[in-house]
């Protein structure tokens, strides 16, 4: 079995310098702000935006590919992060330099180095493990392309076409014919967050007409759940109403975002709705909780 290190770029400074912008900024709001909401919101994107990071890192420093008699794989973070794809199954490479253009479905990534999922022009629907955009290699599969930036390129070149696997070009067609109302797996938490929010927005304007709500009940919090602000049963009914329109409207942006993911990769319209549902969750526990304390 032959082992290919990927060739390291600048990219892994990149990351460390973003990671430190994004922590610094998101502190520098948590010290300023005064709000429950607003507080743990920030809190849950710190440590969303430092896991992303990091795995990126992890897969930036540890990728290589390798080929046997069989295979070709694509290993990084040991054998945590691995594809294996039977050299039978592949159908032809390409070799590309410079600046490379596509649409980013996700991922990270600069002018110098991509690693995700993207539509890459020309190429098509490819997963990037690009660590350095000099000599990429696009590994062209029936179901999605794979692209690596192996340092012995030359190496690794003679190896795929020993393998009868030879430098082929292609056309890449857009699937416009794609439905996403025909998913269940979008549907399903689509429908779901639907029935959430409408529970986000009707639940205290039912309870405000049945009585239910205090006369008097707290605003808005601040980090320590104590009310810094006290209003009447109608204006907390509005306050939350207004909450639930506000994940009426993100969930109208997931849903057209996902609409245009879709015709390039199903799978990757699938993170916006469920965005959306883990915000419209938040929300809805952050209600309950309140009305359990104050009712």
């Amino acid at each position: 079995m032959d082992s290919y290190v990927s060739r390291r770029g600048h990219g892994l400074w990149f990351m460390l310098l973003m990671t430190a912008l994004y922590n610094i900024l998101i502190l520098i709001l948590l010290k300023f702000t005064n709000s429950y909401i607003v507080d743990n919101l920030l809190k849950l994107l710190l440590v969303f935006c430092n896991l992303y990071q990091v795995y990126y890192m992890a897969l930036f420093v540890s990728l290589r590919c390798t080929i046997d008699e069989k295979n070709f794989g694509i290993y990084a973070i040991g054998s945590f992060k691995k594809v294996i794809i039977p050299l039978t199954e592949i159908e032809g490479y390409t070799l590309s330099n410079g600046i490379i253009k596509g649409v980013k479905l996700y991922g990270i990534s600069t002018k110098n180095f991509e690693i995700g999922k993207f539509v890459i022009d020309k190429i098509g629907l490819s997963r990037m493990l690009v660590t350095d955009n000099e000599n990429v290699f696009y590994i062209k599969t029936k179901q999605i392309n794979y692209a690596v930036s192996p340092l012995d390129y030359k190496k690794f070149e003679e190896r795929l076409i020993s393998h009868d696997v030879h430098s082929v070009e292609w056309e890449y067609k857009v699937n416009n014919s794609y439905s996403l109302h025909r998913d269940k797996h979008f549907i399903l938490p689509l429908i779901i967050v639907s029935i959430l929010i409408l529970i986000l927005t009707l639940n205290p304007l039912v309870l405000y007409l049945k009585n239910v709500i205090p006369n008097i009940m707290p605003l808005s919090f601040d980090q320590k759940f104590s009310p810094i602000k006290m209003g009447t049963g109608k204006q907390f009914a509005f306050t939350q109403m207004v909450y639930g329109v506000l994940n009426m409207a993100l969930l109208f942006c997931m849903y057209y975002a996902s609409y245009f993911c879709a015709k390039y990769d199903r799978k990757s319209a699938y993170k916006y709705i469920y965005l959306s549902l883990s915000v419209a969750i938040i929300f809805l526990i952050m209600q309950f909780k309140i009305l359990i304390n104050f009712r």
